[in-house]
Order: structure tokens, then C-alpha cells, then sequence
């Protein structure tokens, strides 16, 4: 998967994939929780310490995997999730 990761970044003219660094995976979750402002990111999706952009159902999201599609941020899907979640483990919370 990581080599056909890979090949389409470079074939998009970008570098091949390369594993982040523990401080650069922890970096987006300080970002939010630490620098950015609470009323601009609340509720939405951040990668790569930036809020993401909605990317349509229709278009392809590319190899770097920048984007979110809109039904990951539906709160119904949200609470839908989260009450299956507590199903799954036996738990209310």
C-alpha cells in the first residue's frame, strides 16, 4: 500500500511517502489544543496543523491525503458512531 502510495505522489510530481517523526505526528493535536483559535477550528477536521478542506464526494482525494469529505464531520454520523462505539464495548458514557 505504502509503495502504491508512493508511485502516485511521484507520478503527481510530489515526493514519495515518508513516515512522520513522532513530534511531526504529535504536531496538528498540540496546534489545536495549544495555538490555534478554538472558534476557527472547533468541529473540523486539521491536518498538518491547518484546518482541512472538504473535498467533494465526486473528486479524488490525492495521495497525500489532504481533505476531508463532509460526511466525516455530519454530527449525525458523529453521534451514530459514537453510540455504536458504546454498543461495541458494552459501555455508556
Amino acid at each position: 500500500m505504502i509503495d502504491r502510495l508512493s508511485q502516485q505522489l511521484v507520478a503527481e510530481g510530489k515526493k514519495p511517502f515518508e513516515w512522520k517523526t513522532i513530534p511531526q505526528g504529535a504536531a496538528t493535536s498540540v496546534w489545536a489544543g495549544v495555538a490555534a483559535r478554538a472558534d476557527e477550528i472547533g468541529g473540523r477536521y486539521c491536518a498538518n496543523c491547518q484546518v482541512g478542506h472538504i473535498v467533494p464526494d465526486d473528486a479524488v482525494i490525492p495521495g497525500s491525503g489532504e481533505g476531508v469529505r463532509a460526511y466525516a464531520l455530519d454530527p449525525g454520523n458523529a453521534e451514530a458512531l459514537w453510540k455504536k462505539s458504546e454498543e461495541l464495548v458494552g459501555e455508556s458514557f
